[in-house]
């Protein structure tokens, strides 16, 4: 391990950030515990660390560290760290890989963009210490169909006597239960409403009693057609039935309409832009065999796009990057050169 690299390594256990000066920073999040539901394993609380090149300026923090454990001037440890983020800058620029142990690895594309990829292998949370990854078995239930295919399996040959035997049952008892159960509950000589659902319960015959309705004259029903044409503008209706009695007042009721609401709500759909690549591609048909090689090993792969030149092949894409990670150990397993892609 490089001697800057280890001085930083040591540093992330007690500090949030820890800046490379001219290379960028090294900022450190709670992650908390979580299960890996792809490899079953449950981790442990950790720092989760993330790269941020914008961080360049020197707060001192490395240098002074370097020239303490070192036991050198602090320019000396200052001009050690320059030379070794020059080196760090020709190999990204050359397109290799520059792997600083126990953090992370980083690449640059041929547009000039860093890419950080951190490492899993060490915990720099203190209070996490000692504690390690668990890997679990998933529990497999029996599902209730395979429970019912077992026991249809299990009835004897001759199926179609079974099921006679079972429909015969299911009509003759409630039958038997029935004609012990109601003639000691019901006198079945009086009388009977047949007419409904439920022909057990007794009802008293209807009986007609006409009532008298006395129509109002005609000259009553032409003003009651006056007042009603007025109660468009009054909150008020006043007419009478009949000669030289008091007129009934009511009160109307006010008309609303009702405004449909016609707000909508938009949608937002959300992209993958992380991406877990297989490969790439010259010819699409390549492309298109590899998919389908994935998919029959369980990936939902798809092919991202035309990147370069060349066709790019995905083992899965994710919206946050979070989750690709969690994903890519799952893909090293099948291929070692797995990466991921943003986009």
């Amino acid at each position: 391990m490089n001697t800057i690299v280890k001085h930083i390594s040591q540093l992330l256990f007690h500090h949030e950030c820890v800046i490379l000066p001219n290379f960028g920073g090294f900022v450190c999040n709670y992650k908390p515990a979580y299960i890996q539901s792809v490899q079953h394993k449950i981790h442990p609380p950790s720092k989760q660390i993330t790269f941020n090149k914008n961080l360049i300026n020197n707060d001192g923090l490395l240098v002074n560290f370097v020239a303490d454990k070192e036991g050198v001037a602090y320019e000396q440890a200052l001009k050690k760290i320059e030379n070794f983020v020059l080196s760090v800058k020709s190999k990204l620029k050359l397109e290799q890989e520059v792997c600083f142990e126990d953090i992370g690895t980083f690449v640059m594309d041929k547009e000039g963009r860093i890419y950080f990829e951190p490492s899993s292998s060490e915990n720099y949370l203190l209070t996490s210490y000692g504690l390690t990854s668990i890997q679990v078995t998933p529990i497999v239930r029996e599902k209730y169909e395979e429970k019912i295919v077992a026991q249809v399996k299990a009835l004897p040959k001759n199926k179609s006597n079974v099921r006679k035997w079972v429909a015969a049952a299911a009509v003759i008892i409630p039958l038997g239960f029935f004609a012990f159960w109601i003639p000691t509950k019901y006198d079945l000589s009086s009388n009977i409403n047949y007419a409904k659902l439920n022909p057990f319960t007794e009802e008293k015959p209807a009986t007609y009693s006409p009532s008298e309705v006395t129509l109002p004259e005609e000259s009553h029903l032409a003003s009651l057609s006056d007042e009603l044409s007025k109660a468009d503008s009054t909150p008020y209706l006043s007419f009478s039935w009949i000669k030289d009695q008091e007129p009934i007042t009511i009160a109307l009721e006010e008309k609303h309409i009702a405004v449909a609401d016609t707000t909508r709500v938009a949608k937002k759909n959300i992209p993958l832009r992380y991406h877990i690549i297989a490969g790439c591609f010259s010819e699409k048909k390549n492309a298109k065999k590899m998919v389908k090689k994935l998919k029959s090993k369980g990936f939902e792969a798809w092919i991202v796009g035309q990147r370069k030149g060349l066709w790019t092949v995905s083992y899965n894409s994710f919206t946050t990057r979070e989750k690709a990670v969690d994903a890519l150990a799952f893909a090293k397993a099948d291929n070692d050169k797995a990466w991921i892609l943003e986009m």
